[in-house]
């Protein structure tokens, strides 16, 4: 029983938007058929297309014309919700350190209204952070100077300074990662 229900849902968000989608392709496909009309009646007299006819609408009352489009809104809207909305919730900030390169893997603490989430930079030293909810935002480590930002001094892009570990570590990864024989 509740299986007939939710295939009678499915069915009719689909009957919704085929009948959306038939207002927006059956002028085109009628507008096809005519051009084709145009092309092949110069040369073949008397050929005709038939037209694909809209769906005659009965007077019906604002109700029922609501309930009709509702569906279609409320998926819309579910979908731009879910498309927008992460756009719009989080921000994305890049850890920078004052030499330029990235900080790839740098430890954060993102300090929110609901308590201290502990993060780490993707490889090219970005991090996702709440845009709304966020206090201030740490780089707690070893590598790295230990710095910390408020909320209104928080840009897409950060400074940080390096320790001498991390200064060493970055030499010798240089000095590691160079191609053989250079």
């Amino acid at each position: 029983m509740i299986l007939d229900a939710i295939i009678g849902l499915f069915a009719s968000i689909f009957g919704a938007l085929v009948e959306a989608l038939a207002l927006v392709f059956v002028p085109v496909i009628n507008l096809i058929a005519a051009g084709v009309e145009a092309v092949v009646g110069i040369l073949v007299s008397g050929f005709s297309l038939g037209r694909i006819q809209g769906k005659k609408i009965e007077s019906r009352s604002p109700a029922s014309a609501i309930a009709g489009i509702l569906p279609s809104l409320l998926i819309v809207g579910v979908i731009g919700w879910l498309v927008i909305a992460p756009n719009v919730l989080n921000r994305d900030v890049t850890l920078i350190a004052v030499d330029g390169h990235s900080l790839p893997f740098a430890a954060v603490i993102v300090h929110t209204k609901d308590g201290d989430e502990h993060k780490r930079t993707d490889r090219a030293g970005s991090i996702v952070i709440p845009r709304f909810s966020i206090a201030a935002l740490t780089v707690k480590d070893p590598r790295y100077v230990e710095k910390t930002w408020r909320k209104s001094e928080i840009k897409s892009e950060l400074i940080v300074g390096r320790t001498i570990l991390g200064s060493g570590l970055d030499v010798l990864a240089d000095h590691l990662l160079k191609p053989k024989g250079k």
